[in-house]
């Protein structure tokens, strides 16, 4: 249709063909294709013809999203589990001598092993069904919200199948973090536990080693969700700050498709479109209202061109560009600057001579540096039009990516049955709406409108993905360095229990609170350095992955990579001077005496 090209191409398979083999015809036509059209817009090394799953398609950008906040989910997880085999670990330190005496009475160690096991995965399964509670809650959070942007027809919702995978993972939970401390239980020497013994020995040392190694593990974990989020967050916020080139705010908009059986000439279109314009533009608190054939940010139609002043060549050979209609007051209503020229006018109409309005990205493409007012450009098979103005660039393509070549022709010398209308209001836009459809209903009660919604929602639809995964993220990694604190605190808190009389001894030999404050910070300080240098290593290994969720942010930024060690250094101070505080405090006649 004159060159415009709007369409995408969907095929079936016939029975036994697979994609595999599919590709591969491919491959050779796109061979061929580019050998016979060397010089055609879509041909050469940058255009590719390919086969794909229709389905992998569809969800190619959320499948990274998910894989992504799947893994968060995993760590976080990961980290609870460690910060309860460390209670489990501290648990059975406290009930030695009644597996001692249970060992002595005759308790074979399996016996010992399935009761303590049993109390793990009954822990876990309770656990489980508190955390279905919060799924069930936070799966109606993001369905009202449709945070991820699912494809139409997803649903999100808990059925048998996330009954099951909770139960199960609940289970090998309960039994993969509760058997280490059972086993652990086992080793300790019955006759010295018997005999009161066991206090202060290299059992108890052993336990503080394996619980620091599990809080290294943690911060670890968590630095990395940290920095991811951070990233995540840092690209989330260059989205936020980009200009797409419009003024969004106040514009209501909606769709209006013209039924083809109806209004099936040009001059039927144009005759509705151009007397809805005139009863909106009426309606007070109407500022200005236009139509375009594309919403924002979403190009619909591209065509070849042949600018004035390039070699002239076939049609199959030109570039193609991004083309759409639009009423005389369209940049009035989106307030896009016009750099040079004029707007449409009534006067550009079917019968008036050809006229187009080009961006400065268009303008910089054929005529760099100089005015192209007054030029002319040849659309698609239509006799060459009339520059008559340079439009500022918009984001045409999308908010995260740069302005594309884009000319704008008059509605009446382009007329379109499917348009969707733009409305800038003085009230609140959706207010607005009720009295727009009246308009609509005016010109032809038995016209319908669509997609009603503001100009704004759908800048805000086009950041949903990367501000629900950006939020998402975070939650998780506040999650888990809330764990991972707590894990600190915890391994400092038993070591302190473990060490009660050497730190009686340094205190009664002369040593200062100081010294003793200073030893245990210096202890929660070394897990967690350590653990953030692992944490550091492995993000920087993530960050390669996470490239195609990041938007004008390095994945090796320097910001985040040293506020989230520092966030973490700080956070460990306070989580270790608790502890600290409590060992200042011990009497050192009462721990000499073994109390």
């Amino acid at each position: 249709r004159a060159g415009v090209s709007y369409l995408q191409g969907v095929a079936r398979l016939r029975p036994g063909a697979s994609i595999k083999s599919a590709a591969a015809e491919m491959e050779v036509l796109d061979r061929q294709y580019n050998q016979e059209n060397p010089k055609a817009p879509d041909g050469g090394p940058n255009v590719s013809m390919l086969a794909g799953n229709l389905q992998e398609l569809t969800v190619a950008d959320l499948r990274t999203r998910l894989f992504f906040l799947s893994g968060a989910v995993g760590l976080v997880l990961l980290i609870a589990c460690a910060n309860v085999a460390g209670l489990l670990l501290s648990r059975s330190l406290m009930r030695r001598k009644e597996i001692a005496v249970r060992t002595a009475l005759g308790a074979r160690s399996s016996d010992i092993v399935r009761q303590l096991l049993t109390e793990s995965v009954l822990l876990a399964l309770v656990a489980g069904a508190l955390g279905l509670g919060f799924g069930l809650a936070g799966t109606r959070f993001l369905a009202a919200l449709s945070a991820l942007g699912l494809p139409q027809g997803t649903t999100v919702a808990i059925d048998w199948r996330v009954l099951s995978f909770t139960l199960t993972l609940s289970a090998l939970t309960g039994i993969m973090f509760g058997i280490f401390p059972a086993l652990q239980l086992l080793r300790t020497d019955m006759n010295s536990t018997l005999r009161e013994e066991g206090q202060g020995t290299s059992a108890g040392h052993r336990r503080v080693q394996i619980k620091s190694v599990l809080v290294v593990l943690q911060v670890a974990m968590s630095v990395m969700l940290v920095i991811a989020s951070g990233l995540l967050v840092r690209s989330f916020y260059r989205l936020l700050q980009v200009d797409p080139g419009f003024d969004s705010q106040s514009v209501l908009t909606m769709n209006v498709s013209l039924p083809t059986v109806k209004y099936a000439k040009a001059d039927q279109q144009i005759e509705f479109f151009d007397e809805l314009l005139r009863k909106v533009s009426a309606v007070p608190g109407v500022q200005s209202t236009s139509i375009s054939a594309a919403l924002p940010l979403s190009p619909i139609r591209i065509t070849p061109i042949l600018p004035e002043g390039q070699p002239a060549v076939p049609l199959a050979e030109r570039p193609f560009i991004i083309i759409e209609a639009i009423s005389p007051s369209f940049l009035e209503t989106m307030r896009i600057p016009l750099r040079s020229g004029r707007a449409f006018t009534r006067a550009d109409n079917a019968q008036a001579p050809r006229v187009v309005i080009i961006n400065q990205a268009l303008a910089r493409r054929f005529w760099p540096g100089q005015d192209p007012v007054g030029r002319h450009i040849a659309v698609g098979r239509q006799t060459p039009s009339e520059i008559v103005g340079v439009a500022a660039d918009v984001r045409n393509r999308g908010i995260a990516q740069p302005p594309q070549p884009q000319l704008y022709l008059p509605f009446p010398q382009l007329p379109w049955a499917n348009m969707n209308l733009f409305v800038r209001t003085a009230p609140e836009p959706h207010s607005m709406a009720p009295v727009v459809r009246a308009q609509v209903a005016a010109v032809d009660p038995d016209q319908p409108v669509t997609a009603i919604q503001t100009v704004d929602e759908l800048m805000d639809g086009s950041r949903a993905q990367a501000r629900s995964t950006a939020l998402l993220l975070g939650a998780f990694s506040a999650i888990a360095l809330l764990l991972a604190v707590v894990g600190i605190y915890g391994v400092l808190a038993y070591s302190v229990a473990q060490r009660r009389k050497e730190l009686g001894i340094r205190l009664a030999l002369g040593a200062e609170k100081s010294d003793i404050l200073r030893l245990v910070v210096r202890q929660g300080l070394t897990l967690t350095a350590t653990g953030i240098v692992l944490g550091l290593l492995a993000a920087l290994a993530l960050s390669q992955v996470m490239s195609s969720l990041l938007y004008k942010v390095g994945t090796h930024d320097l910001t985040t990579f040293v506020l989230a060690p520092v966030l973490f250094l700080l956070i460990a101070v306070v989580a270790s001077y608790l502890p600290a505080r409590g060992a200042t405090k011990v009497d050192p006649t009462e721990a000499l005496r073994g109390a």
